[in-house]
């Protein structure tokens, strides 16, 4: 199936929402949805036989700055049975000084598993807390750990536990070059 019938689909399933197709020509095209509508979409385009999105391929984070600061959570779909693809955004938008109000989404773990790993991840770079997760714990960083080191702003602190998080400027081709 095509995205144009696709796109079709959902817009029978959930009628002209506010839901924002992008495909500006420079990057893979995406629809934009309203936090509200995440577990409905996924659901839908997991179980419909025609779409049979089976597979989440990526679940990822992104830090856009503008007016206003955005945290995006993408998700890239694959249907292993009719061999399309489709990516969709849930946007966060507004200060990101209060997360526990407005950095959370709903968790899609139940819909496609593999999402439990990843939203951990998302959780830990980005901050954005994914409700309704089985076991909401950092996956990469220490479970006391301060901040989120992928958003713009994330100033690394010097020690961690009494060790020094500096590193040593090292260039990558000097041992090339010895002698």
């Amino acid at each position: 199936m095509h995205i144009p019938d696709i796109l079709t689909k959902i817009r029978q399933q959930f009628g002209e929402t506010d839901m924002d197709w992008i495909a500006d020509g420079g990057a893979d095209p995406y629809l934009v949805i309203p936090r509200a509508s995440l577990r409905p979409l996924a659901a839908f385009l997991k179980e419909d036989p025609q779409l049979f999105f089976d597979t989440l391929m990526s679940l990822s984070g992104v830090h856009q700055i503008g007016e206003p600061e955005t945290l995006e959570v993408v998700y890239h779909l694959y249907s292993i049975r009719h061999r399309h693809r489709f990516i969709f955004k849930v946007r966060l938008e507004g200060s990101l000084g209060l997360p526990h109000f407005q950095l959370r989404v709903d968790t899609l773990s139940d819909i496609w598993p593999a999402a439990g790993w990843m939203e951990r991840e998302v959780y830990d770079m980005f901050g954005i807390h994914f409700t309704e997760h089985a076991d909401f714990r950092r996956l990469l960083l220490p479970p006391d750990w301060e901040g989120h080191p992928l958003l713009k702003d994330y100033q690394e602190p010097a020690t961690y536990q009494g060790i020094s998080t500096s590193r040593e400027e090292v260039d990558p081709c000097a041992k090339l070059y010895e002698v």
